[in-house]
């Protein structure tokens, strides 16, 4: 690795051209190509290469690589390669590549051309799930509005 090493406590914004590897810390943003977290906590994440984390979470997280969590987890990940969680969790998944659901994982809906759910991991829903779950919500919300609509007294 050639790149940036940090073991501070506490940064603001860690930003590189190259690698940064970052072990028990707490980091607002960071904006590097291959990144990778050890027991840290971050914030929004935005690498164009792979990107690693073993028992740390970060924000909202965009990867131009892989993404790989073992006992951690993030908000909503974004990436052009593949996404592979083991032991976390993660609000969602929009994957180019594969999706890997391990033992012990949480995930809220995933997107990905291949998803693969071992045993002991749970998918809330999946993406024709979530959309299945949206039309159905919108065409009920529609309908009760209309209701209403025609039962308000008019003030002519």
């Amino acid at each position: 690795m050639d790149g940036h090493i940090e073991q501070r406590r506490v940064l603001k914004t860690l930003e590189a051209a190259g690698d940064v590897s970052v072990e028990g810390s707490l980091v607002g943003v960071v904006n590097a190509r291959d990144a990778h977290f050890t027991r840290s906590v971050v914030g929004p994440v935005a690498a164009s290469g792979v990107v690693s984390f073993v028992q740390a979470g970060c924000g909202p997280m965009m990867s131009g690589g892989d993404v790989t969590f073992h006992q951690g987890g993030c908000g909503p990940v974004i990436a052009r390669g593949d996404v592979s969680i083991e032991q976390g969790g993660t609000q969602g998944i929009l994957a180019a590549g594969d999706a890997r659901i391990g033992n012990g994982a949480f995930v809220g809906v995933v997107a990905s051309p291949n998803v693969t759910v071992e045993d002991g991991a749970r998918v809330l829903m999946s993406m024709q799930q979530a959309a299945a779950f949206g039309a159905a919500f919108g065409l009920a919300v529609g309908l009760i509005a209309r209701r209403a609509r025609r039962r308000a007294p008019s003030d002519d």
